[in-house]
């Protein structure tokens, strides 16, 4: 009942109380330590870090390379280019090492199955690779963002309001690598982890969750982490056990508003250039055509850090059941946002952010608590 009068109220007043993103507080309290980190390495485009063969591996576009440390730096060796993008990087067992092409599916690269290409999961092209990882040396968890687009229209998707992700188990050893759906009609489904139990931790991005499920069997999802205040990524294993959750853009109230308003979505969408729309992105603050959001931005002619943003830099350091312990942040007036990927290597978290082009390294033993 008080839940219906307080809607009649809102419809009456002009305001839409459902339309509204959740506050950074308790472990996810802004601070500036991921700007305070020093930079590694500068690489536009820079993604999906793994630790593979005791070295750190990146993508840049349509290279993989690997990084080799260098004091507090990394360096960056060629690497030949794919034809397509590369959306994950996933090292299993066996120096296993797959990699995901947008638009065109998996090719695993390295360990007993080199060379073996998957372009569909039963009659289901696998257009949208946005994360991969290696049960066992024969057997790979791929997540597939949304049937029918590309990882790179990931901002179409959330504005069309997408719900046709899905995560296959594929099986190396058959002759034909024969898949098995996990779970479908996901929100652009972006991480994968395993937990210490044997299930399978999903990150759904537009819905602002991470998911539970079984492996061994089709089973409805637990949501294990939810009401998140930013769009979740990739998932990174901790050394000490738990996660690392890297979140790639944060949810605002103007866009929560415009994904309810259907009509003007619409014609957004159909008329405005898509790096100009009431959308969350990996960096802002480029052109003076952006959409101006709610809330002052500057005062004396410098950026207020909790002012309105469209990118942010975000990690958070989650336990075994994926509860949120701590965070990492890059504000409004800060560079290292976008962050998709992050990898805990040699007592050192590297962090990702590929709007910003940067990786930086966190010293994990000295990291502050707060703004430093």
């Amino acid at each position: 009942m008080i839940g219906a009068l307080k809607r009649a109220y809102a419809a009456f007043r002009g305001f839409d109380e459902t339309a509204s993103a959740p506050m950074m507080d308790g472990p996810l309290r802004p601070n500036a330590l991921l700007d305070a980190a020093p930079v590694a390495l500068s690489l536009p485009g820079v993604d999906n870090l793994t630790q593979h063969r005791g070295a750190l591996l990146c993508s840049s576009g349509s290279q993989v390379l690997r990084l080799t440390p260098q004091g507090s730096s990394l360096i960056a060796s060629d690497a030949p280019a794919f034809e397509q993008v590369v959306t994950f990087i996933a090292a299993g067992p066996s120096d296993s090492l797959a990699i995901g092409l947008d638009g065109r599916g998996v090719v695993i690269l390295e360990g007993p199955h080199a060379g073996k290409a998957i372009a569909e999961a039963e009659g289901q092209p696998l257009h949208s690779p946005t994360a991969g990882l290696f049960l066992d040396a024969d057997r790979l968890v791929v997540a597939n963002g949304a049937e029918g687009r590309t990882v790179g229209d990931w901002k179409r998707d959330l504005m069309e309001r997408g719900a046709t992700g899905s995560v296959w188990l594929i099986d190396l050893s058959a002759p034909n690598a024969t898949a098995t759906q996990l779970a479908k009609g996901l929100a652009f489904p972006t991480g994968l982890a395993l937990a210490a139990n044997r299930r399978l931790h999903v990150s759904e991005a537009w819905r602002h969750r991470v998911l539970a499920f079984e492996t061994a069997a089709i089973s409805a999802p637990q949501a294990v982490l939810s009401d998140l205040p930013a769009y979740p990524g990739r998932i990174a294993p901790a050394r000490d056990g738990g996660f690392w959750l890297a979140l790639f853009a944060p949810r605002n109230q103007l866009v929560e508003f415009v994904l309810r308003e259907d009509d003007y979505r619409r014609r957004m969408i159909d008329t405005v250039d898509p790096s100009f729309w009431i959308a969350p992105a990996l960096s802002s603050g480029a052109s003076f055509l952006e959409p101006i959001q709610g809330g002052a931005r500057k005062k004396l002619n410098m950026l207020k850090p909790w002012s309105p943003s469209w990118s942010y830099g975000l990690v958070a350091r989650c336990g075994p059941t994926m509860q949120a312990l701590r965070s990492f942040h890059s504000r409004a007036d800060g560079a290292i946002h976008g962050v998709t990927s992050c990898c805990e290597f040699n007592d050192t978290l590297y962090v990702a952010a590929k709007g910003a082009g940067r990786i930086v390294a966190v010293d994990l033993a000295n990291a502050g608590g707060g703004d430093p």
